[in-house]
C-alpha cells in the first residue's frame, strides 16, 4: 500500500535550485553579451571618426598640391579660397576636389565624446610656418581609450 502510494505521486517541474541555476546562467550569459556589445559599439564610433580623419587629411592634402598651402578651417569647411578665416562661402570656390562631403565635419572647438557626435566631427588645426599654412593637425575622439588623438598631415613646427 506504500509502495502504491509513492507511486502515485508524480514528480513533475523543477525544483526552486534547479530554477535559480539556470537564472544565474542566463544572468552571466547576458552580462557577458552586453560589455562585449559595448565594446563593439566603441570601436564602431572609433572607426567613423578615423575615416573623418582621412577624409578631411585627403582633402587637405589635395588643397595643398592644387593650391600650394594648407586649408585653414574656414576654407576647409566652405571649400572657398576668399576670404580666409570668416566663416562663411563668399568668394571664389577652391578646388572641387577638396570640397568636404558635410561641411560640418571640422569643428573649431577642443574634442570631447559630445563634441565626436559618434565620430563624425573631428578638430582642424591649421600650422603656419611663418610665410604660408604649413599643414594642419586633425585632433578626433578615440571612443575605445576615451582620449583624444591627434593626427598631422603636412609640415607643423
Amino acid at each position: 500500500m506504500i509502495s502504491t502510494m509513492w507511486a502515485k505521486q508524480n514528480n513533475q517541474g523543477f525544483t526552486i535550485v534547479e530554477l535559480l541555476v539556470v537564472i544565474v546562467v542566463i544572468g552571466i550569459l547576458a552580462a557577458i553579451t552586453i560589455v562585449s556589445f559595448n565594446g563593439v559599439q566603441a570601436k564602431a564610433r572609433t572607426v567613423v571618426s578615423v575615416s573623418t580623419v582621412d577624409q578631411v587629411r585627403q582633402k587637405a592634402d589635395i588643397w595643398n598640391t592644387l593650391i600650394g598651402s594648407y586649408p585653414d578651417l574656414a576654407q576647409l569647411r566652405t571649400n572657398s579660397m576668399n576670404p580666409p578665416n570668416i566663416d562663411t562661402a563668399g568668394g571664389a570656390a577652391g578646388p572641387i576636389e577638396a570640397k568636404l562631403s558635410s561641411p560640418n565635419i571640422a569643428i573649431g572647438a577642443e574634442i570631447n565624446p559630445e563634441r565626436a557626435d559618434g565620430g563624425g566631427t573631428v578638430f582642424y588645426a591649421p600650422c603656419w610656418d611663418g610665410t604660408k599654412l604649413g599643414g594642419g593637425t586633425i585632433t578626433y575622439w578615440n571612443f575605445s581609450t576615451n582620449a583624444p588623438v591627434s593626427v598631422r598631415v603636412g609640415i607643423c613646427p
